[in-house]
């Protein structure tokens, strides 16, 4: 699966396919052929160091975009997580801790933070402040947002595979070549290079009035896909997003290009930079408790009991303006809730949510997350002591006019078995067309496809919005992804559940709003 249209996405409507490239792993499975060479022999190279005082610890470079940590010093021993492209990380010694595997020739490192790396071919080993290659933006784990991103404002804007000269700009982004003249009836573009080439007329069929209209084939990623030997990339439809690592000048008019994180090049122009929501979620404890709730009614208001016990609307309140639930009262026909500063809400305008029982199979001390999506909210335990609470959105419902718009989230009781801080989500769907966003945040992937992963894209928090993830706010989805297991150590990309630290428990229940059932 691969790109987007209108962002209606798991991904505001979203759905949860990762890049196969970052797919839990199978102890080794698919590894690719040793390597023809050992490692470079630049300051990088672990090579002719002779015996003498031991050599300080090594840092490591990640070379490849997916550069595996091992469990243990062997090509065939479990990938316990991975680093991406650019990280730099430490050794714990000098020296390889293992030299004599033919299929890594330059020698396993060990990991200060554990696991075992293939210097040469996974990554480099090198001493000294100088990376041995040139680094790309990296992720920053403290913020909501990893990267920088940026949403296609365009339909058919190309992505090229690097910097395209005037020529190639003039072709597929109807870039205007100062001193030419532009092709009759074509617009130019400036040399900011934010043109784009006219979409092609309609076939004609003055001829015969009677003819059926050809039916247009429909937009697809692969579709969409340029050919191998040209420096088109992809085109991209409006509201597909791109990760953004920085931007460059081309040619001699200077046309600007942003450069993805995943190193494609787009027309500066095209992308529009990406807000992040500004809802979060509450963590718990003595003071902030269950219930809980939200206002999730537009244009609704608080009360107060007046003098002589009556009820008197206050101010306005914002959509869900959160309330610490202290009580419940009658009053006259309408119910209320309490909140802990006295005012009252309706109780229809609230979203209440209480804590519930552990799942048998869940231990008393594990970790464990609820999904409930009746009423589309999400709490954290630690054992039977919630210490979070948030609203998601869940897989949309089922539309009985269209079967194929079913995007439910599944129901059951799960764990977490892959981590990943970033992973491309895109994919075809007939409801919807190609979507495509990149470097998702914070996903946490339970069964197939699905994840739970914050998302950016909508403001939608409450109701359902996805293809079947479980969307969360972008801080919301970094306190869980920080909270949860198994940890991802710092400078890793991700993560895979071992034996002794297995995935955190997800709960998954209820029936989605709008659900029908099929029977």
């Amino acid at each position: 699966m691969r790109y987007l249209i209108p962002i209606a996405m798991c991904l505001a409507l979203g759905g949860c396919e990762d890049d196969a490239a970052e797919a839990p792993p199978d102890a080794g499975a698919g590894d690719e052929a040793p390597q023809d060479a050992g490692p470079p022999t630049d300051a990088g190279s672990d090579a002719g160091h002779d015996a003498g005082p031991p050599r300080p610890p090594a840092r490591i470079f990640a070379r490849r975009f997916v550069s595996k940590v091992r469990e243990r010093p062997d090509r065939d021993a479990f990938r316990v997580g991975y680093l991406r492209a650019g990280a730099i990380m430490m050794a714990t010694t000098g020296d390889p801790v293992r030299t004599d595997d033919s299929r890594c020739r330059g020698g396993w490192y060990e990991l200060t933070t554990g696991g075992f790396v293939c210097n040469g071919r996974d990554v480099i080993a090198f001493w000294g402040r100088r990376p041995p290659e040139v680094r790309g933006a990296q992720p920053d784990r403290a913020a909501p947002l990893p990267y920088n991103y940026a949403r296609n404002r365009r339909n058919n804007n190309p992505m090229y595979r690097n910097l395209p000269t005037d020529e190639q700009a003039a072709e597929f982004e109807g870039f205007h070549i100062p001193g030419q003249e532009p092709p009759p009836g074509e617009e130019g573009a400036t040399a900011e290079g934010e043109g784009a080439a006219p979409a092609a007329p309609p076939p004609a069929t003055e001829d015969d009035p009677d003819a059926e209209p050809e039916e247009e084939e429909p937009v697809t990623l692969a579709s969409l896909a340029g050919e191998r030997d040209s420096v088109l990339l992809r085109r991209m439809t409006n509201g597909m997003i791109v990760s953004l690592d920085r931007d460059f000048r081309a040619g001699p008019h200077r046309r600007r290009y942003w450069r993805t994180i995943h190193n494609g090049f787009v027309p500066y122009r095209t992308l529009a930079p990406i807000l992040i929501p500004d809802f979060a979620g509450v963590r718990l404890d003595e003071t902030v408790n269950l219930p809980f709730g939200w206002v999730m009614a537009q244009n609704e208001f608080y009360y107060l009991r007046s003098d002589d016990g009556r009820v008197r609307r206050g101010p306005r309140v914002e959509l869900r303006e959160r309330l610490q639930i202290v009580g419940r009262e009658t009053i006259g026909t309408t119910d209320y809730f309490i909140a802990a500063d006295g005012r009252l809400y309706r109780e229809r305008d609230v979203r209440r949510i209480a804590p519930r029982a552990r799942p048998d199979q869940i231990g008393e001390h594990d970790k464990w997350i609820e999904v409930n999506l009746s009423q589309q909210y999400l709490i954290a335990y630690e054992g039977d002591r919630p210490v979070f609470v948030t609203l998601i959105s869940s897989g949309r419902a089922f539309h009985p006019d269209d079967p194929e718009a079913n995007f439910l989230t599944p129901t059951g009781t799960f764990r977490i078995r892959a981590k990943h801080l970033a992973a491309n989500m895109d994919g075809d769907t007939a409801a919807d067309g190609p979507y495509s966003i990149d470097d998702v945040p914070y996903v946490m992937y339970f069964q197939l496809a699905y994840a739970l992963h914050g998302a950016f894209w909508h403001r939608a928090f409450g109701f359902p919005r996805s293809h079947g993830c479980v969307n969360l706010a972008p801080r919301d989805a970094q306190w869980i992804f920080n909270w949860s297991d198994p940890q991802v150590p710092e400078g890793w990309h991700g993560a895979y559940p071992t034996e002794s630290e297995p995935g955190t428990w997800i709960y998954i229940h209820g029936e989605t709003p709008g659900q029908r059932s099929s029977r």
